[in-house]
């Protein structure tokens, strides 16, 4: 039987292979901003924080191209 996973305190490595994407991916992120609980990621919170950061990538995208990058 498969270990049962909190998705409420995930490690990095957990969180990479249940969502499937490299380790490095989501410590970008965490560099970036993902708040993390007790040192642990909480996938409620990275969904939104996730839903967060491609509402304010038209922003962002915008002032890039204001400032002539």
């Amino acid at each position: 039987m498969s270990e049962e996973l909190n998705i409420r305190a995930l490690s990095v490595t957990a969180a990479a292979k249940l969502l499937k994407v490299s380790p490095k991916t989501i410590r970008e992120h965490i560099r970036r901003g993902l708040p993390l609980v007790d040192k642990r990621i909480d996938l409620i919170v990275y969904g939104a924080w996730l839903n967060q950061q491609e509402q304010n990538l038209p922003a962002r995208q915008a002032g890039r191209q204001s400032d002539g990058a």
